[in-house]
């Protein structure tokens, strides 16, 4: 326990020092625990006392731009220039059992939503505009990680993706397969913002149809928890009709 406690107050002054003296170099460092996570090469445990600090960290430093937070009841839809989309096994796609942060990119379950645009002959473009579809951000937040650089015969089975930190919630917005990002980590971004194309990147999904595979994790005590949006999904789909 006094190793623990310890540990927590080295990390402590370690990224308060780093933050004061780099502006945001904060959510590089978040950017390569996860990566670290990802990979499976970093102790759960000091990712979980890592993760605590990067989260006060961050809602203080979003605090400066002087932005206000998005309520829950405002996300937005987390693409924009369809005409219509359909959701993975009707929405009922989302199962968390055995799930855990920190599996790294190989978890179990599918604790998110899988959002399939009008792509019937999978060429990366809605059928109705001939145009890609955006992944835009669901609310006002951070780029605290990121992956671009997938190719045929990459191992990542997320393919591209992008993770936002919702300052209001204190969570984790994933994106995954996206086709292309545009963001970059520590950057911020406000509600509706496009943040990469939706696509099939990913081991598997590159035999797939054209989506975006959303997911959200509440942090609690360090650890993201996965929790089912699906009903906010609706509730966004509806309002940006």
């Amino acid at each position: 326990m006094i190793k623990k406690i310890l540990l927590s107050l080295i990390l402590i002054i370690f990224f308060e020092s780093a933050v004061s003296s780099q502006g945001t170099s904060v959510f590089q460092r978040w950017h390569k625990t996860d990566e670290l996570i990802r990979d499976r090469k970093i102790d759960e445990d000091f990712a979980i006392d890592s993760i605590k600090i990067y989260v006060k960290l961050a809602v203080k430093e979003f605090k400066t731009t002087g932005t206000l937070t998005t309520k829950r009841s405002g996300w937005l839809f987390p693409m924009s220039g369809w005409t219509s989309v359909t959701y993975r096994a009707g929405g009922k796609d989302y199962r968390d059992d055995g799930f855990d942060y920190f599996q790294g990119g190989e978890f179990k379950g599918h604790p998110a939503h899988d959002i399939f645009i009008l792509d019937k002959d999978s060429n990366g473009v809605e059928d109705s505009t001939g145009k890609k579809v955006y992944a835009v951000s669901m609310v006002n937040g951070i780029v605290i990680s990121k992956y671009s650089k997938w190719f045929k015969g990459d191992y990542l089975r997320s393919g591209n993706y992008v993770k936002l930190f919702d300052p209001e919630t204190e969570a984790i917005f994933y994106y995954s397969h996206l086709d292309s990002v545009f963001v970059e980590v520590g950057q911020f971004v406000v509600s509706g913002e496009p943040i990469g194309y939706v696509g099939r990147t990913g081991r598997k999904a590159i035999r797939g149809r054209t989506h975006v595979h959303i997911a959200y994790y509440k942090i609690e005590d360090g650890e993201p928890i996965p929790e089912d949006i699906i009903n906010d999904l609706y509730r966004a789909e509806k309002r940006g009709r």
